[in-house]
């Protein structure tokens, strides 16, 4: 693999049950008076998904190039970090730290510096569950994505208005009816299937009105975070000096509704399966046949008899140690 086709895995990590990463942040929340949903415990949850979503990459992704695991001073004890790059939030963000905020982590990646051109961006919660090629995330050195439009249902728990705040941006910088004239085969593509018909009921607005966003993997590039940071600075910097999430935040979302609003990228659609930890309260969920990639969100329904049958799915699938544990 020549450097330009290089593809780097990158993964932000906390172990919630650190005391010394508690204590920091219940000092900040405290100074701060965070309440509520955006700085609700389960944004930071961690119920021992990492090594499977390891083994997962090892297995059915054997063509990455690195991985990278972005912790603040947190290393997992079993991890190989010979074959796994950790990077410390002080390596590569630039706003105020520590951060308990994940918008400013993830809006910072393209700051680091090792970090290839290419590269996937992965939850400690997205498991590969059959193999993918490269081309499934970049084809002639464009990134894979879907630009489907489609209505967002407003609610009040915050994460609405951070991922309409980059569709409010994408309004600023593009015409809509000047992207559809100039990318019409980008924006109603056949590979989105059924999925296209969102775009379609979405036509009689004049601006957009939000996009699609898949909760699984998603392909970027250091030059898409290089041209966001260029076309709206002051958003990002915004961002970037909130410790905990608020409801002015972008998240890296924005990065790709830019990019794909250039035109900027290939069609393709990846085919998942969102899961819940209320999935696994009873027996073991079923998996659609075509499932590439499985989500395993956490949804208020965390407890060691729950967690215990999510290990026992995983570990059946992926019992054996992979390169990346020690």
């Amino acid at each position: 693999m020549n450097a330009a086709s290089k593809i780097d895995v990158v993964i932000p990590w906390v172990d919630d049950q650190d005391p010394v990463w508690l204590a920091k942040k219940t000092r900040y929340m405290r100074e701060a008076s965070m309440v509520g949903d955006l700085s609700a415990d389960n944004r930071y949850l961690e119920y021992g998904t990492l090594q499977y979503v390891l083994r997962s990459i090892a297995r059915y992704l054997p063509w990455v190039n690195r991985v990278f695991l972005l912790t603040d001073h947190q290393v997992p004890a079993w991890l190989n970090t010979d074959r796994v790059a950790v990077v410390d939030h002080t390596e590569f963000i630039t706003g105020r730290l520590p951060t308990f905020n994940s918008n400013v982590i993830l809006t910072s990646i393209g700051h680091i510096h090792a970090l290839s051109d290419q590269f996937i961006i992965f939850n400690d919660e997205m498991i590969v569950w059959q193999p993918l090629p490269p081309t499934a995330f970049f084809k002639n050195g464009l990134p894979v994505d879907a630009l489907i439009e489609t209505g967002t249902v407003p609610k009040d728990d915050g994460f609405f208005h951070i991922s309409q705040n980059g569709v409010a941006l994408a309004n600023r910088l593009f015409s809509k009816r000047q992207v559809m004239r100039h990318h019409w085969r980008q924006f109603f593509n056949w590979r989105y299937g059924r999925q296209m018909g969102r775009t379609v009921l979405s036509l009689p607005y004049g601006g957009f009105i939000g996009f699609q966003n898949q909760h699984l993997l998603l392909p970027y590039r250091k030059t898409d975070f290089d041209r966001a940071y260029q076309l709206v600075p002051e958003a990002f910097r915004l961002t970037w000096n909130h410790r905990f999430r608020s409801l002015e935040d972008i998240n890296e979302w924005t990065v790709r509704y830019l990019r794909n609003l250039a035109g900027d990228f290939t069609p393709g659609y990846l085919n998942g399966t969102f899961l819940t930890l209320a999935d696994f309260k009873t027996s073991p969920p079923s998996l659609p046949r075509r499932t590439k990639v499985i989500v395993i969100n956490d949804d208020g329904h965390y407890a060691d008899q729950v967690v215990d049958k999510v290990a026992r799915f995983l570990n059946a699938r992926f019992p054996e140690k992979c390169a990346y544990e020690k």
